[in-house]
């Protein structure tokens, strides 16, 4: 009974970066292009224009997508993306968020994020071209991480003057123990969570 919760624990902790296990090379990987702008169906859109977030969640080996519409253009929504320690406070379980690298294009990061007793940590790279509103994030396995890797990434392109959508992807945790609908609930909330935090910060800046 003891592992299993502590099995629940470590995947609900999973759940903030909702990673999924890859091969990486190490630190510092060439920044693919971005995707195209997403497509919103008529539900969505009403969403969006209420300000709230929508998620889509990939399930289990998918890619989960969490986007929503900002009332600032797309240089402040990256500021309010790359400004990584606010969301110590906008983010469920996480206790501990400290910058550790700072280069032009790339910024390094140490997570400890935990559910009672339990606790991961880890470090995450952050690379992104300001200019096209765009940021890819991976492990850096030159550091000791608790997590095998995490992958996923932010996109911010305007919509109108002075209005953007953001738009954050991530890769599923395939190995969580938790059924499909806990995964899907932690999922959703550290996804709203942590894109309604940096549509805060983005519009209080302008």
């Amino acid at each position: 009974m003891l592992t299993h919760l502590r099995r629940a624990a470590r995947a609900a902790i999973l759940g903030v970066l909702i990673a999924l296990p890859i091969t990486s090379a190490g630190p510092a990987l060439a920044l693919p292009a971005p995707p195209k702008p997403v497509t919103a169906n008529a539900e969505e859109l009403a969403q969006l224009q209420a300000g709230q977030v929508v998620v889509r969640y990939g399930g289990s080996t998918g890619e989960t997508v969490a986007f929503v519409d900002v009332a600032a253009p797309p240089d402040k929504v990256m500021a309010a993306v790359l400004d990584l320690p606010p969301r110590k406070k906008e983010v469920s379980g996480l206790k501990v968020l400290e910058v550790y690298r700072r280069e032009p294009g790339l910024t390094g990061a140490r997570w400890e994020a935990g559910m009672g007793p339990y606790t991961l940590s880890f470090h995450v790279l952050y690379e992104y071209d300001l200019a096209a509103g765009w940021c890819v994030y991976s492990l850096d396995t030159s550091k000791p991480n608790d997590l095998k890797s995490t992958a996923g990434s932010y996109q911010a392109y305007a919509t109108s003057p002075g209005h953007s959508r953001l738009v954050y992807r991530a890769k599923a945790d395939a190995s969580s123990p938790l059924p499909d609908w806990a995964k899907k609930r932690v999922a959703y909330s550290s996804a709203v969570e942590m894109v309604s935090g940096m549509k805060r910060r983005a519009e209080a800046a302008k």
